[in-house]
């Protein structure tokens, strides 16, 4: 390896303190070779260009990670129902929640079973949303509850997370005049259920 004099520009052996051209000193001279003689020998473009890649690296990462805590965990049920049969058969443990108050979906303590509506059951405290492409609700309680979608939408999505670290399962269902659509579940502490369906 050798030393670039920073004055003259003159190779001298890695061994030299001084310049054999000049006698500048060399002492804080970094060798040509290696990663700092490389480096040192890069453009600011080039540099930069590469620093770039590197945060896009970092980048990348971390939103893998994101995705990794954000995906269902080995304890989610999923299924698809594909009955299209009416039924008249009451849809179970209706009630109403205080904290509604959205007009485009609402709790109802009706026994009918027409139209779409979400049902929660879980023993223990949850929170959740739920709703339509006109707007969402966000609810919270503990027990069984079943809450009703006005209007006629295409579309329902709901997403439910248990709030204490029991064992039991928590089981989301989107109905439609009595028959289900979409169901999932999941017994993890905390776990988290996301259902979606056309209806």
């Amino acid at each position: 390896m050798t030393k670039i004099c920073p004055e003259c520009k003159t190779e001298n052996s890695d061994s030299s303190s001084f310049c054999q051209n000049c006698g500048a000193n060399l002492s804080k001279t970094t060798s040509k070779g290696g990663f700092m003689g490389w480096w040192n020998n890069q453009s600011n473009g080039a540099k930069a260009a590469i620093g770039i890649v590197g945060l896009c690296c970092v980048g990348l990462i971390v939103l893998v990670a994101i995705g990794a805590m954000a995906s269902p965990d080995k304890n989610t049920s999923s299924s698809q129902v594909t009955n299209t049969s009416t039924s008249t058969t009451p849809a179970t443990n209706t009630a109403s929640d205080n904290s509604q108050s959205s007009s485009s979906s609402s709790s109802s303590s009706s026994s009918s079973a027409t139209g779409t509506q979400i049902s929660v059951d879980y023993a223990g405290e949850w929170t959740g949303n739920y709703g339509d492409s006109s707007g969402g609700q966000s609810v919270e309680g503990s027990g069984p509850k079943t809450y009703s979608i006005s209007g006629n939408p295409s579309v329902v999505s709901a997403v439910f997370q248990k709030s204490d670290s029991g064992s039991g399962t928590l089981t989301v269902k989107i109905i439609k005049n009595g028959a289900v659509k979409a169901t999932k579940s999941t017994s993890a502490q905390y776990g988290v259920v996301s259902v979606a369906s056309s209806v």
